[in-house]
């Protein structure tokens, strides 16, 4: 097996992280990249300088959860150490949780691990693909675009041998053991396998947002008790901030998809900024900012699980995904890069454990979904319960059973979320994507969460909502009314 050749598609976060993940499988590994080779800058001007259009959101807002930061931190520390070097910086625990809970608050075990990355992108990857590059067992194809897998098939079952390749205007073959698509969203491996006779099931749940964000720069160092209450929602719209290194940090709205005007507000520089300009939450700090983007807008969010080979007699071997080119969630949530992380390590364990196709198929599709489905449902569940509400912001018709679970959120989930640091602390433990909690852990939080309901039921207890902010209709007056674009960056020094 260590002899082993593995050819990946795409040299972003989910092929980085294999590259990473195999570096002590003696296993050669051969990324095929179809952006042209990074230039040589320090990491601090890769936001700025680096191209990638192979990336549709390669600037927009990022945080990298705590469950990439620690199992860099366990596993590759001196990729941790070069990161935190770059700028990355560690979020604190108090500016995650509610403010009544920051106050006095005491440190318990494992709070260590629920502690996340704050970094730009091109950043985070910049010094990612820098180490990965130094690796011996690493070889890079750039500016070369996959065309086709080279396979064979015998009896109803098709093994991946090979990649097919265009690069300067010839074609090439990369031939190996084992082909890894980490090649994100815009993935054609389901339409190939299909064509060669491979059953595809794709699970696709739609999100029913679109968002915006843009990228700005503090004049001056932000006291730490500001970073608190960093974002919030307003149901129809929601918004949130995402530091980053340097002084660096992203704001980002997000509303539903059938809202075409404050869609098409958010998306205009004059109508982002009219609209952050009205959320008290955001003031203390956009007063001491200035803008270093335009405005990056996006749409067309999913949830995606995709199960390669799954009929019978359509066996499949020698073929993997990796990132969302296997799952997607909204990246509202920030799931995209640990669940590749994630999936990288799982994957260069179940090669190392066996060498039958077969049962690598099997035990990498069992792993995966043990670790990662119940986050895909998640990022589902809290889609639908943000279209609810939304929904009843704007007295939209919505089903009796949609109404209900919208009360039982608020009493029940955000009111014990206010009221016990038990359940912020587990709510955060679910953001940062940790391992699930026990089932006595779970029934505590089901008592807590009753007692905040009986509590808002008799009136001695309401949850505290997000921050105030004005009405829909003079969010939308203002952004038509504004004309300029909030001040340029001055020039460094």
């Amino acid at each position: 097996m260590a002899a082993e050749r593995v050819a990946v598609i795409g040299a972003g976060i989910g092929g980085l992280a294999l590259a990473l993940a195999l570096k002590d499988s003696g296993r050669e590994v051969v990324i095929v990249e179809r952006d042209p080779e990074p230039p040589e800058i320090p990491p601090a001007e890769a936001f700025d300088s680096w191209l990638r259009p192979g990336v549709p959101q390669f600037r927009h807002a990022h945080v990298f959860l705590a469950r990439v930061q620690t199992l860099l931190r366990d596993r590759h520390p001196q990729l941790w150490d070069e990161l935190r070097t770059a700028g990355l910086e560690l979020s604190r625990l108090t500016d995650s949780f509610p403010a009544r809970h920051a106050e006095g608050f005491e440190p318990a075990a494992g709070d260590e691990d629920l502690r996340h990355f704050w970094g730009r992108r091109p950043t985070f990857e910049y010094v990612l693909r820098r180490h990965v590059g130094r690796l011996a067992h690493v070889r890079f194809i750039h500016s070369a675009r996959v065309t086709g897998f080279v396979t064979e098939a015998d009896a109803g079952k098709l093994r991946v041998r090979g990649l097919e390749l265009t690069q300067g205007g010839g074609r090439e073959m990369v031939e190996a053991e084992i082909v890894v698509d980490a090649s994100g969203k815009h993935t054609k491996s389901p339409e190939w396998l299909q064509a060669l006779g491979v059953s595809v099931a794709v699970d696709n749940r739609p999100s029913g947002f679109v968002y915006a964000c843009r990228h700005y720069r503090l004049l001056r160092p932000l006291p730490a008790s500001l970073r608190r209450e960093m974002g919030g929602t307003l149901d129809f719209l929601a918004y949130a901030t995402m530091w980053a290194e340097q002084g660096s940090y992203a704001l980002t709205l997000v509303c539903p998809v059938e809202d075409k005007e404050l869609g098409e507000a958010i998306r205009r520089a004059e109508g982002f900024e009219a609209l952050c300009d009205q959320l008290p939450a955001l003031q203390p700090w956009r007063t001491q900012s200035a803008v270093t983007s335009k405005v990056y807008g996006a749409g067309l969010f999913e949830n995606r699980w995709i199960r390669y080979g799954t009929a019978p007699g359509h066996d499949l071997s020698g073929f993997f995904a990796v990132g969302d080119s296997y799952m997607e969630t909204n990246p509202m949530y920030g799931r995209g890069c640990s669940s590749a992380f994630v999936q990288a390590h799982v994957l260069a364990r179940v090669l190392d454990e066996t060498a039958d196709p077969r049962a690598r198929a099997a035990l990498y599709q069992e792993r995966t979904h043990a670790l990662l489905y119940h986050y895909f449902n998640l990022s589902v569940d809290t889609d639908h319960m943000c279209v609810i509400k939304a929904k009843l912001s704007q007295g939209q018709p919505t089903r009796l059973r949609d109404r209900v679970l919208s009360y039982l959120y608020d009493a029940a989930w955000l009111g014990a979320n206010q009221d016990s640091l038990l359940v912020a602390r587990e709510y955060l433990k679910a953001q940062q994507m940790r391992e699930v909690s026990s089932v006595g852990m779970r029934l505590r939080m089901m008592l807590h969460m009753l007692r905040a309901f009986v509590w808002t039921v008799l009136g001695r207890a309401r949850p505290q909502l997000a921050p105030p902010g004005p009405p829909r209709a003079e969010l939308l007056r203002t952004a038509a009314a504004r004309q300029e674009p909030h001040p340029p960056l001055p020039p460094p020094g």
